[in-house]
């Protein structure tokens, strides 16, 4: 029997609550088989903390037998932190005294000292640092008195660290460190990279994408690998049905580059429409465990950042041999569609397929030709009543969506523009128009149907979940919408969208409140559903240059559909080969989300402390016991702290979820319009503070942003910025 077998059946023996503390000998009786080496096994997961054993050291016992248990722990700042732990439905709190030397993140073993149903009676000791999360350090080499230290760009570590071996770095230079020891109040590291200089453009950015494990370059066998890939496929044309006459274009940001998605359309004599969806056949070109196939993997997704594109794939992929260009002979697996006039999918069909793109469409374009007319861009005259068809068919799945309680948050997306230099020019609302609503139905439609074929046949598949809201969250969310007047019935996705639906103009933060509230999509091999979209069946299909899921869900549909390789023997194995994948896909994505997250919230606090004192109007999205939170126009958001309230003593009223003047009795609450100055704006912290303006304070009105840009001598001239199209296709 192999080790990692033995181990599975000695946890599932040993992890019973029925199990008393067992001997070796004991262990070895209630195996299915007798290994050689149990005692070697045992000894070594005592030593991984997978279980332990009594004080006198002679029997094996569960890790909660012993009243200890992993989790993570969260520092929220140097007094205390929380601990969350699978076990456990609450966090447990943690004094500084009971850190053990712990640090943000860090996986820790932990006993109880004090249980409750909240986390804020929930007391807990950490007893063993288990795994380190801050392995690596990225920032600038400085030196004081003789010692060199790390200063970093953002201020997530709290802790000094000192370097002992610079290799070839110089004072100014950014480096990659690998942390050699913890220590109470510092750390020590070693450089193993030298990224760049501190003056070049980008260094900013490219310090948070290489902190997150994130790879700016691919390794030289990687880019030999796509170097050498074969590009004749004319042979492989033979064998694929020949679509390459058919009217099939791409709709997608003007400065796109990894076109991966194509769509064609046409209305059938029974009045029904036909949809093509066909998706670059990237698992054509990358082979299960080839170099290119590793990398992407551990890659696991494209990042779209304000000044550049991280692609999971080489260049040589991803905008040449996979990318739908115009004109181009191009394999794709297609998914065609019969669609009824209420929009059901009356037959598909999925097949492999060479196309030609008739035109390449720009989203930009293409909602003028909408809008306007083709007048407005008449070189899309051959496809104009494929557009108008679009349309039609498009707005006949929404309405079969809404029907049957998907939620569309519609939130507007903040947009950071940069110059040539790399410095935030302005923030814009990201534009989202009649084309970008057309692609996104159809790519979920294809979606759907993929996932729906596989699930009725009952085989192994990579599903994308999105699981129900938490019941205290939803709690939440009625006090705070009644508040305003609104009222959220139950818990359905049907209330939810009913609740969105009548949200006011005025009160659109409530959105982001609501998606807040939101379990996160993640990936998984068991298909629960997914409740934003009311599906019953989804998964990720149509984007393989940019998401590993999607091309695991090419390579399935090649095996089961195109090659009938269909064997119940290996279905466990895969299954499980499955789950790590999605495992790993949903650590990748939620890696990539963060590494946006923070390179926009520098950037909008950099672009925010070129505009110190000056005022704009703004509401409140959020409030909390130490502050408000200001949402503009334009989607930054910044904290008027309590104490910086100048005109009473304030407090947070948590019944009424509002800050109440001790004195004036004044009322703050979610959702009023108030004017604010920036106080201050720091590009390190990330954060930006504002101050309430006395001489006019409104509530519930539409806000009106002042653009900052006639306060700044900046030049828009030479602008970017990446990934237009690419974040509302994430569902």
């Amino acid at each position: 029997m192999e080790t990692q077998k033995i181990k599975e059946e000695i946890l599932k023996i040993i992890n019973n609550p029925k199990t008393q503390p067992l001997t070796s000998e004991e262990v070895r009786a209630l195996l299915s088989e007798e290994p050689e080496n149990l005692d070697s096994i045992l000894k070594e997961m005592v030593s991984n903390d997978e279980i332990t054993m009594n004080k006198k050291k002679t029997r094996y016992m569960s890790l909660a037998s012993a009243g200890f248990y992993k989790g993570v722990i969260l520092i929220r700042n140097d007094n205390y932190g929380f601990i969350k732990a699978e076990n456990f439905d609450f966090d447990f709190y943690v004094s500084k005294y009971d850190f053990y030397n712990a640090m943000d993140k860090d996986e820790v073993l932990f006993t109880v000292i004090k249980t409750s149903t909240a986390s804020t009676n929930s007391e807990a000791k950490v007893v063993k640092i288990l795994s380190r999360n801050l392995k690596y350090a990225v920032g600038e080499v400085k030196l004081r008195k003789d010692r060199y230290y790390l200063e970093l760009e953002t201020s997530d570590i709290k802790k000094k660290i000192y370097l002992n071996n610079i290799k070839n770095a110089k004072i100014s230079d950014i480096v990659r460190c690998e942390i050699t020891k913890y220590d109470i109040d510092f750390c020590e590291a070693n450089v193993i990279e030298v990224i760049g200089s501190k003056s070049d453009i980008g260094m900013d950015i490219s310090q948070i994408v290489i902190s997150l494990g994130m790879s700016l370059k691919f390794p030289d066998n990687v880019l030999y690998a796509a170097k050498n890939l074969e590009d004749d496929t004319k042979e492989e044309y033979k064998r694929r049905r020949d679509l390459t006459n058919k009217v099939i274009f791409t709709i997608d940001g003007i400065d796109a580059k990894d076109l991966d998605d194509a769509v064609g359309i046409e209305k059938l004599d029974s009045g029904n429409y036909k949809l093509g969806v066909y998706i670059a056949d990237v698992s054509h070109f990358v082979k299960e465990g080839s170099d290119i196939d590793k990398e992407a993997y551990n890659r696991g997704t494209s990042v779209y950042l304000t000044d550049r594109v991280i692609p999971m794939l080489p260049v040589r992929l991803s905008n040449d041999l996979c990318s739908l260009n115009h004109g181009e002979n191009k394999l794709v697996i297609g998914c065609e569609m019969e669609i009824d006039s209420q929009g059901r999918v009356i037959t598909s069909d999925i097949f492999e397929a060479v196309i030609s793109t008739t035109k390449r469409l720009n989203y930009t374009d293409c909602n003028k030709v909408l809008t306007e007319g083709i007048e407005s861009v008449p070189e899309y005259s051959e496809v104009y009543d494929s557009l108008l068809m679009m349309r039609e068919l498009s707005q006949i799945l929404i309405n079969k969506r809404v029907k049957r309680g998907a939620l569309d948050f519609d939130i507007p997306e903040g947009e950071v523009i940069v110059d040539e230099k790399g410095i935030p020019i302005d923030v814009v609302v990201r534009p989202r128009g009649i084309s970008e609503k057309i692609i996104e139905e159809f790519m979920i439609l294809a979606n759907e149907t993929v996932a729906e074929t596989i699930s009725h046949m009952d085989l192994p598949f990579i599903y994308r979940v999105h699981d129900k809201p938490d019941n205290l969250k939803l709690e939440e969310l009625k006090i705070t919408a009644g508040y305003l007047g609104y009222s959220v019935r139950g818990n359905y996705v049907s209330e939810l969208q009913k609740f969105l639906e009548s949200i006011d103009e005025k009160d659109a933060f409530l959105k982001t409140f609501v998606l807040r509230l939101m379990a996160k999509a993640v990936y998984s091999e068991e298909n629960i559903g997914h409740f934003g979209l009311a599906s019953e069946c989804y998964t990720h299909f149509t984007s393989p240059i940019r998401r590993y899921p999607d091309l695991i869900v090419h390579r399935l549909l090649r095996k089961y559909l195109f090659n009938g390789d269909i064997n119940q023997d290996e279905f466990l194995t895969l299954t499980n080969k499955i789950a790590d994948i999605a495992y790993k896909s949903s650590q990748n994505e939620r890696r990539a989300i963060d590494c946006e997250f923070k390179v926009t919230d520098m950037k909008e606090a950099e672009y925010m402390s070129y505009h110190i004192g000056e005022k704009f109007e703004g509401t409140i999205s959020s409030i909390t016991s130490f502050g408000m939170f200001i949402t503009l126009e334009n989607t930054i958001e910044g904290l008027v702290r309590l104490k910086d309230i100048e005109d009473d003593y304030y407090i947070y009223d948590q019944i009424s979820h509002c800050i109440v003047g001790r004195h004036t009795q004044k009322k703050y609450r979610i959702g009023d319009v108030v004017k604010v100055k920036v106080a201050n704006a720091d590009k390190k912290t990330s954060e930006i503070d504002f101050k309430i303006v006395y001489n006019k304070v409104s509530t519930r009105k539409r806000v009106k942003y002042v653009n900052p840009d006639r306060h700044t001598d900046f030049s828009k001239k030479g602008k970017t910025s990446y990934g237009k199209q690419k974040h509302r296709r994430q569902k």
